[in-house]
């Protein structure tokens, strides 16, 4: 199994951020088409028919959130800038699928800085499309 890091520059805050990812409304702006959550487990219903239940492994208020998605550990490391922005690095342990996850880290982005939506929102357009959503 391999490892993959990216980094990403936010102007907004950690805590802006940690919502985003860490939150079910926050994920279904800009990840899944839902991502309810219970009991520690996050039930993701992604675009093309895709679902899983991914377990929290660890949440660290505006600092760390590690979830296990379809068997691999993702990990978003958030740390503040001295302008009030938040550099985030983003690992991903398992099968590299660049186009995925930084497809994925610039929604987030698109998101949370300038209140975008990057997804096409049509399910006959998922697999192969980096807006696929």
């Amino acid at each position: 199994m391999s490892s993959t890091q990216w980094k990403v520059h936010f102007k907004s805050a950690p805590s802006e951020v940690y919502r985003a990812i860490s939150t079910p409304l926050g994920r279904s702006r800009f990840w899944a088409e839902s991502a309810g959550e219970a009991d520690g487990v996050i039930h993701f219903v992604l675009p093309g028919d895709r679902t899983d239940d991914a377990p929290i492994e660890r949440a660290v208020r505006e600092q760390l959130y590690v979830v296990r998605l379809f068997g691999e550990r993702i990990t978003f490391a958030l740390a503040p800038d001295e302008n009030r922005g938040t550099d985030l690095t983003f690992t991903h342990e398992g099968e590299p699928d660049p186009a995925t996850w930084v497809s994925l880290l610039l929604r987030l982005k698109a998101h949370v800085d300038f209140g975008a939506d990057l997804r096409n929102h049509d399910p006959a357009r998922t697999r192969t499309y980096v807006d696929g959503c």
